[in-house]
């Protein structure tokens, strides 16, 4: 019994121990500009069929969303300090990795879409203030959950209570806001059912 209660206890702190901790990095896919594709027939209904993702494909649906964030980031390279080549990918476990080269170093934040707040009100807006200031924000991890990594060069260097980003333009930060935050509902399986509009 006593052995038992031990077991119990040794793996329940194992468990408890690596809760914080994100999933390994497996097929990390860039998710791109955003596309639209066309078909033969040329009508509205085949390409919207040809460019949507079944609700099943989590990982399609977070790509697809992030896809405005990746554009984002592409109008600030050059124009905000130390925002470089960033590259947005997400994996098979659903973690978010943007991947920033600036000059010799390569800064990338690690977040796994199923710990990161998607309510608006817990979202943290950056005011560009200044003409040198630049807008952006801060989404908030849920309590309990894995911090967002900071790697420099390959090597984990921090942890943060929130994932950080600042872009060029305000209309960029309003956008990249609605994407993420439709990501991570996606990935949290947290997207309203169709019909479900009107009902209470």
């Amino acid at each position: 019994m006593v052995r038992n209660l031990f077991l119990f206890l040794t793996l329940a702190g194992f468990f408890f121990a690596c809760r914080g901790e994100n999933p390994d990095v497996q097929n990390a896919t860039p998710v791109g500009e955003r596309e639209w594709k066309t078909t033969e027939s040329g009508k509205a209904l085949d390409e919207l069929k040809a460019n949507s993702v079944a609700e099943a494909n989590l990982k399609g649906l977070a790509i697809n969303s992030l896809q405005t964030l990746q554009q984002a980031y592409k109008a600030a390279s050059g124009k905000v300090p130390g925002v470089g080549e960033v590259t947005v990918s997400v994996d098979d476990n659903l973690n978010l990795l943007i991947e920033n080269k600036s000059g010799s170093s390569t800064t990338t934040h690690q977040a796994n879409l199923r710990s990161l707040d998607p309510d608006f009100k817990h979202l943290e807006i950056i005011v560009n203030k200044q003409a040198n200031e630049f807008p952006g924000f801060r989404i908030k991890v849920l309590p309990g959950k894995s911090k967002v990594a900071v790697l420099k060069n390959g090597t984990k260097t921090e942890e943060l209570e929130y994932l950080e980003i600042i872009l060029a333009e305000r209309s960029d930060v309003e956008k990249s806001i609605s994407a993420i935050t439709l990501a991570i509902e996606a990935a949290q399986e947290k997207l309203p059912e169709k019909g479900s509009a009107g009902k209470k």
